[in-house]
């Protein structure tokens, strides 16, 4: 037929993985509308908003996915680069705080210390901006007191002795995490590469130096060339299994809490987790 055009084998493959994409984000959202007022405790709370966030997240790179079609030429789609890894970047790290806050397993005085940690981090960050902004000084001055008080609180904590050396010096510096990309690789399968893939996604999501050296006559311009096929297919693979993670695992830290239909839907993308992932690393040398 007049005007249809033939789809690359590449095209074919990168529509094959945004569908099961797809499948993976009607999953988060199907769990997501049904978690609300779960009962659980405080760390399956964090996990609860965590998990909302990766819903949100995903639905809007599925609706960021261009969608070659026959009868569409390749500059009718935006390939936006940058945005489809920057949102497949965050529901990395959207699932690195989920691990860290809601499903890995610690004792309850490491579950505060994290809590703690966290909660001295967002305080410290709103501090940092009103001064920036030229808050009263009344309202600088107490919150400077609260977080003097949890930065007290949290060195009296006796948990601090049972971390590594390196933990404890993260603690001290105040990070908000005390595990590192290096630790998240040996503790998660699925983050035996963290450290590669995150630098992937963030090269391509920077102005620079890398995001705008591959700018030339068929990369980087939101065409659909081979190029930009070949990385939104590598970042949605990325997307897709962290997304599925997350689900497996939230729907396995509540699961009693949550109803049925939500342990159908972790079961439905289980094999997510790691499908298609044994030539990863070679599929992101070659692109």
């Amino acid at each position: 037929m007049a005007g249809r055009r033939e789809l690359s084998q590449l095209e074919k493959t990168y529509l094959e993985e945004a569908c099961l994409f797809e499948r993976a984000a009607k999953a988060a959202a199907s769990v997501s509308v049904r978690q609300h007022g779960i009962k659980t405790d405080g760390r399956g709370v964090r996990a609860s908003g965590i998990f909302t966030r990766q819903t949100v997240v995903a639905l809007s790179l599925q609706r960021t996915l261009p969608r070659p079609d026959t009868r569409k030429h390749i500059e009718d789609e935006l390939w936006d680069l940058a945005a489809i890894a920057g949102l497949s970047r965050n529901l990395v790290e959207g699932y690195l705080a989920l691990y860290y806050y809601g499903t890995q397993q610690v004792t309850e005085e490491e579950a505060e210390l994290r809590f703690l940690l966290a909660q001295l981090h967002r305080n410290s960050t709103w501090l940092a901006f009103q001064r920036r902004v030229s808050a009263e000084e009344d309202l600088l001055a107490e919150f400077e007191q609260g977080i003097a008080a949890q930065k007290s609180r949290i060195r009296d904590l006796a948990v601090l002795e049972k971390l590594s050396v390196e933990q404890r010096n993260r603690v001290s510096r105040w990070h908000d995490m005390y595990l590192t990309k290096a630790d998240f690789e040996t503790l998660v399968p699925i983050c035996a590469n963290l450290r590669a893939d995150h630098q992937y996604l963030s090269n391509l999501v920077h102005p620079l130096p890398f995001a705008i050296e591959r700018v030339d006559n068929t990369k980087g311009r939101g065409i659909g060339t081979d190029a930009e096929v070949g990385h939104s297919l590598i970042c949605v693979m990325i997307a897709r299994r962290f997304l599925a993670a997350s689900v497996v695992d939230f729907v396995g830290l509540v699961a009693d809490a949550l109803p049925a239909p939500c342990s159908k839907a972790a079961d439905s993308v289980r094999e997510l987790v790691n499908h298609g992932f044994a030539d990863s690393q070679s599929a992101q040398n070659d692109a």
